[in-house]
């Protein structure tokens, strides 16, 4: 027992699914319908409420339960009652609040446009950086789409790399938000930090390296603040979408997925860093109710097919991107992680204006086609 589906006009038997859900370890998320019916999904480990199933079904007012067959219930796309029919579960939209005041809401129909050095190493180096993401958010009208991102802390292939600034960091991008109002996503590597972190960023990342971490996937999770989970390099999608569920479990569905490239043969010698699987993007929407975004810096490692990347993604609607950026061509000298993938901000720039362009011109045409294949 997943999700049940409640004819309006019945508070009583809202409250005593609430009611059991909570001594279930559940939560609960109402979703308000039209006139007749409003839907109630649990959300956690459903294993306990469902043996209570056939009580909640007699409750005043239960049209239909469903049920998820996936093994990633609380993130799958579609649901079935017992005689068989099959409803899809809308699409999430998870919302992120800025000191500004406007709410970015990825999986809105928007592109969302996160954007920020691959970590901050001066105050002065991710304030300008941020100062221009801002401008082209006031420039194009598109302030409410835009998220500053950066990692304090970084994981690295060689222990002997620089592994990111930590907790300063951490608070050059507090004073960063402060300056410019705009909301910041950074990456968290191990589940005893993640709870400080959340005091912090508007938004928590998991990398590829730990897309398997467990425990972090539940501290996560637990923290309720968004968060990115990026795909493991070597992932495949259903281990993808668990890891996904390890979060839900905690009771926050406000998950983002973000495809950054799998390791192939195909790759270094001045290649790729990784494969882009464009692909899976539109497997995530067919499979799961999660917005997913997609990563163009990480599958290029060069900074001249960033935008070749980022524009390829758009006929598979991604709910929007995440660009590492550099403010100024003479600090890729000293930057000390990912320098060659780093894109300028002014040709960030043109790459956004592109989006916009497409999303207007051709964007319509593109959902036409795939609406087709989604009710055929």
């Amino acid at each position: 027992m997943d999700i049940v589906e409640l004819e309006k006009g019945y508070p009583d038997s809202e409250e005593t699914i609430k009611r059991i859900a909570t001594e279930s370890g559940n939560s609960v998320e109402v979703i308000r319908g039209g006139s007749v019916s409003d839907t109630l999904h649990f959300i956690g480990d459903t294993r306990v409420i469902s043996e209570k199933e056939g009580y909640v079904k007699e409750l005043p007012g239960v049209m239909r339960i469903w049920n998820v067959s996936a093994s990633y219930k609380n993130v799958a796309k579609l649901a079935a009652g017992k005689s068989g029919e099959v409803v899809r579960r809308s699409q999430r939209v998870v919302k992120v609040k800025g000191p500004d005041g406007h709410v970015r809401k990825i999986g809105a129909g928007k592109h969302i446009f996160i954007v920020g050095p691959d970590s901050p190493q001066t105050f002065e180096q991710t304030l300008e950086i941020a100062r221009y993401a801002r401008h082209i958010g006031e420039k194009f009208g598109i302030l409410d789409r835009i998220i500053l991102r950066g990692g304090a802390f970084k994981p690295r292939t060689r222990p002997t790399d620089w592994r990111g600034l930590g907790w300063e960091g951490i608070e050059i991008l507090d004073r960063v938000r402060e300056e410019t109002g705009l909301p910041y996503v950074t990456e968290v590597m191990d589940h005893t930090m993640a709870a400080e972190v959340a005091k912090h960023a508007d938004m928590l990342q998991i990398g590829t390296r730990n897309a398997q971490d467990f425990e972090l996937l539940e501290a996560c999770g637990q923290t309720k603040k968004p968060v990115i989970l990026k795909r493991g390099f070597g992932n495949e999608a259903e281990e993808w979408f668990s890891a996904a569920e390890y979060i839900a479990n905690q009771g926050n569905l406000d998950i983002v997925l973000c495809e950054r490239g799998v390791k192939t043969l195909f790759i270094k010698e001045g290649y790729c860093r990784n494969t882009p699987d464009f692909n899976v993007i539109t497997h995530v929407k067919k499979k799961t109710i999660l917005p997913v975004i997609f990563d163009p810096s990480h599958v290029a490692g060069d900074d001249k097919i960033v935008v070749s990347n980022l524009l390829a993604s758009l006929p598979f609607l991604p709910d929007g991107s995440i660009t590492e950026t550099l403010h100024d061509e003479l600090f890729r000298k000293v930057q000390k992680c990912d320098a060659a993938q780093a894109l300028i901000m002014s040709m960030y720039e043109k790459a956004v204006e592109a989006i916009l362009t497409y999303e207007k011109m051709i964007q319509p045409i593109i959902e036409q086609i795939q609406d087709y294949f989604v009710h055929r």
